[in-house]
């Protein structure tokens, strides 16, 4: 056999990423970057989804090197060559470098990265996701508990690492609330840590104190913004500005690593600067984004706010004010890498 080249770029995500959506659809990564369902969480057994063909392909294609299924324009870690993506010289020798090197798609391990995103119940209508405040319905409610009740008795076993939530807000589900309130780390044997992804709006001291069982394992977080202003604030996310500073102000004193989020568009990048020093006054990193278009915007819409676009009347003042972020501590541009490396739209 062919000696493995240290060197070839891998992707963990297929052999590690659970991504379960509201009507029960599993992806090995966010579907905006790699679209192909692994099966459904409500109706296909555990093993059929994780070790299924879709499953095995998707990571063939991570061995043989192309990334078919993956939208190299858009993913930001294949852009910037960050984790999940990087070397196979960079594993340790181990089961998993074995994995690799051997291409293995059948894997002798379960998920370990779920990221829960089955419930979109969210407290804020923010024009980059949705076009309304989202409360589940009565039943889809009953449908997020049945995935909560399934992900506690044969997922949480295999987990590593829980990522709550990649849709909606973790403080304003009933389902995810209801599964950090009454969390039992004996269930996750195997955990190492959770992190939160939140608007940050209702996730004050009372809401904290709620859950503590869980807070020995909440080591990461990101709040989602889109801001430095009030105004802007209020126009991309219609939120209370004031309650978030003092929810930050608040969580800054926590022993968690956060970072502050920003999806670019047209009424907001001139603010990119003031973010970073927001951030860095309170001690989070930050995280630049594109904006994409989840179908709240018409294609006249989506256009007239992209500014990351290279057809955008304002994309070469953009891309100046992108420029100077690149060497800034703790600052991290994701998939707008490719503005800067003519990889863009």
């Amino acid at each position: 056999m062919k000696p493995e080249n240290p060197q070839r770029i891998i992707c963990h995500n297929p052999f590690e990423w659970f991504e379960i959506h509201p009507d029960g659809q599993v992806f090995a990564c966010c579907p905006a970057w790699l679209k192909r369902s692994l099966g459904n969480l409500l109706t296909d057994d555990l093993d059929d989804i994780w070790n299924g063909s879709t499953a095995r392909d998707l990571r063939r294609s991570i061995h043989d090197g192309s990334f078919r299924h993956c939208n190299r324009r858009r993913c930001p870690r294949l852009i910037s060559g960050t984790a999940p993506v990087g070397k196979l010289s960079e594993l340790k020798k181990g089961v998993a470098r074995d994995v690799f090197e051997t291409k293995q798609t059948l894997l002798p391990w379960g998920p370990q990265k779920l990221n829960l995103c089955y419930d979109r119940s969210c407290n804020l209508a923010c024009s980059s996701c949705r076009s309304g405040v989202y409360v589940a319905s009565e039943e889809e409610r009953r449908r997020a508990e049945a995935i909560s009740d399934r992900v506690q008795r044969e997922l949480a076993p295999h987990a590593r690492q829980l990522i709550i939530s990649g849709t909606g807000d973790p403080f304003a589900s009933l389902a995810y609330r209801r599964l950090l309130e009454e969390f039992v780390p004996s269930n996750y044997p195997h955990l190492e840590s959770i992190h939160l992804h939140s608007n940050g709006l209702l996730w004050d001291p009372a809401a904290w104190q709620s859950m503590q069982a869980v807070q020995p394992f909440v080591r990461t977080a990101e709040i989602s913004i889109d801001a430095a202003s009030g105004k802007t604030y209020s126009a991309n996310r219609g939120g209370d500005f004031e309650r978030l500073m003092e929810n930050l102000n608040f969580l800054a004193g926590l022993p968690i690593a956060i970072t502050l989020s920003f999806v670019v568009q047209q009424n907001n990048y001139r603010e990119m600067e003031d973010f970073v020093s927001l951030a860095q006054g309170f001690g989070f990193a930050v995280y630049f984004s594109q904006l994409v278009n989840w179908g709240t915007f018409s294609r006249e819409e989506f256009r007239r706010r992209a500014v990351h676009l290279s057809d955008h009347p304002e994309y070469p003042r953009f891309c100046n004010l992108l420029r100077e972020m690149v060497n800034r501590q703790n600052v991290d541009i994701g998939n707008l890498q490719s503005v800067l490396t003519g990889q863009g739209g």
